[in-house]
């Protein structure tokens, strides 16, 4: 039987091709990636400028750096009670108006700490709301060849905002004179200007895109709308067209997990329940497990780890994580392009073992410092710092990236809403942890390290067993790979 034409093979496209084809695809992540970049110079507000101190009461500087966290958390909370069930614009309007609330707080009252954490947790709320949405949006608007670089604007426009926000402090304070500070406009003023522009630009955008995923309106029953939906995301092929709404109503067929995932012969045996349960709950920690392990190299711990290195080992004068967090930026950007190429298990396998070995030798170079009471001034800490930057470049593009789009692709769409917005919240709460633990000073340094080392290896060969790949498929087959996979 002869196949059936096809108008261009995706994989002989070009990425600039694929991406002006799929244009209206990345436009719909248009509202989300505004938001994310207010939300990433947030989270640099929070925990990469915070150490220097923004005030002079340390209890309050570390219920600040908590806030955004607290934030995200709530906004996923919210996030799940009606991600699936209306309009992707209520979510990106809300976190909109969130960012522009946050905005006007940090303009009129810059130095009040309960004005900046209600702003905080505003900024981090808005953050919960767009990722849960825009990662259950993304993942039914896309074409399976573009679906992981559609999804890594979380990640590239997460760490734009951190770069924007530290490079624009950094040269602030090298071309403000100091006997001009105070008498001018505060830099947080300026970051709450920041805030309120970009609301607003998110509020725009949202309204002015109104395609709806394709699946949304099928539950809706509308399907005069989805034919046309189809036809604007993914071209006028009649073929093409009718190839995609199979796939939609696949997809949608799946919505009941349970009958989904339950084979007929394993029905009438006992232990069928415990397959089934399993089938259910470890798709969700293996994939919470990856997104926890990428948190890590976030962590204030290890901020303020390269903080001290970078000091000693770069010779830097001031606050030096601008290079922290450009190379996050570089690795985000890297990990986009290459996951649709290389595939989620093996670029995120590969990227794990990579990141134990770099991680366990500055480890050992931390653990012989403390063992042996020497000041960083007697070993040349630039190779470590090097290497520390190295980490941060494989873990955003090789962990992070692939980690968020198994989240889009794990689960039917029955229980997405909900899924995301658990293992969002527990993302958070280890957050939380690992600022308690810096804050009580209750882990060190090479622990720390030692810790992400193990973590590293044992989680790439669970990827590399346990984990599907998923590059190339549909959603519908993405689940189908989940369900063989243990």
């Amino acid at each position: 039987m002869p196949m059936l034409p096809t108008i261009e093979e995706e994989g002989k496209l070009s990425w600039m091709r694929l991406m002006w084809k799929y244009r209206l695809q990345f436009q719909s992540m248009a509202s989300a990636s505004i938001v994310f970049v207010g939300c990433g110079m947030r989270l640099a507000w929070s925990i990469f400028d915070t150490p220097a101190g923004k005030f002079l009461n340390n209890s309050n500087t570390h219920n600040l750096m908590m806030s955004w966290f607290i934030g995200a958390a709530l906004g996923a909370i919210l996030a799940a009670l009606f991600v699936q069930r209306v309009t992707k614009n209520v979510a990106y309007t809300s976190s909109g108006f969130l960012l522009i609330m946050a905005g006007i707080l940090n303009l009129f009252l810059p130095q009040y700490f309960l004005a900046a954490c209600y702003s905080s947790v505003s900024v981090g709320a808005a953050y919960g709301l767009t990722q849960t949405q825009a990662l259950v949006t993304g993942s039914e608007v896309a074409h399976k060849s573009i679906r992981g670089m559609l999804l890594s604007c979380e990640r590239v426009f997460l760490w734009l905002g951190v770069c924007v926000q530290v490079f624009y402090t950094r040269v602030w304070y090298n071309l403000e004179p100091l006997e001009s500070q105070g008498s001018h406009l505060h830099i947080d003023q300026l970051h709450g200007m920041a805030m309120a522009g970009l609301g607003l630009g998110a509020v725009i955008l949202a309204l002015a895109h109104r395609l709806e995923s394709p699946l949304l309106l099928l539950h809706q029953e509308r399907d005069m709308a989805v034919g046309d939906t189809l036809k604007a995301l993914h071209g006028q092929s009649s073929t093409e067209l009718v190839r995609l709404r199979e796939d939609c109503r696949q997809l949608h067929s799946a919505r009941d997990w349970e009958r989904f995932v339950e084979d007929p012969e394993e029905a009438a045996v006992a232990s069928a329940t415990w397959r089934k349960w399993a089938r259910r709950v470890m798709p969700f920690f293996k994939v919470l497990l990856l997104r926890c392990f990428a948190t890590l190299a976030v962590s204030l711990s290890y901020n303020r780890a390269f903080l001290v290195v970078s000091w000693h080992g770069l010779e830097c004068d001031m606050n030096c994580l601008y290079w922290l967090a450009f190379a996050g930026l570089v690795g985000s950007v890297l990990g986009a392009f290459i996951v649709d190429w290389q595939g989620r298990r093996k670029l995120c396998s590969l990227s794990l073992f990579l990141a134990g070995i770099v991680i366990v030798m500055v480890g050992g170079v931390f653990e012989h410092l403390e063992s042996v009471m020497k000041t960083y001034y007697d070993i040349n800490l630039q190779a470590i710092a090097f290497l520390m930057l190295l980490f941060e470049v494989i873990v955003s593009g090789g962990v992070a990236v692939p980690a968020l789009i198994y989240t889009a692709e794990a689960f039917s769409i029955a229980h997405k809403a909900r899924c995301l917005a658990g293992i969002l919240i527990l993302e958070q709460l280890l957050q939380l942890g690992l600022l308690l633990a810096v804050f009580e000073h209750c882990v060190t340094v090479s622990i720390f390290f030692f810790t992400i080392g193990g973590l590293s290896f044992i989680i790439g060969v669970m990827v590399f067993i346990f984990m599907p790949e998923t590059k190339q498929l549909t959603l519908y087959e993405c689940l189908l790979q989940f369900k063989k996979v243990p």
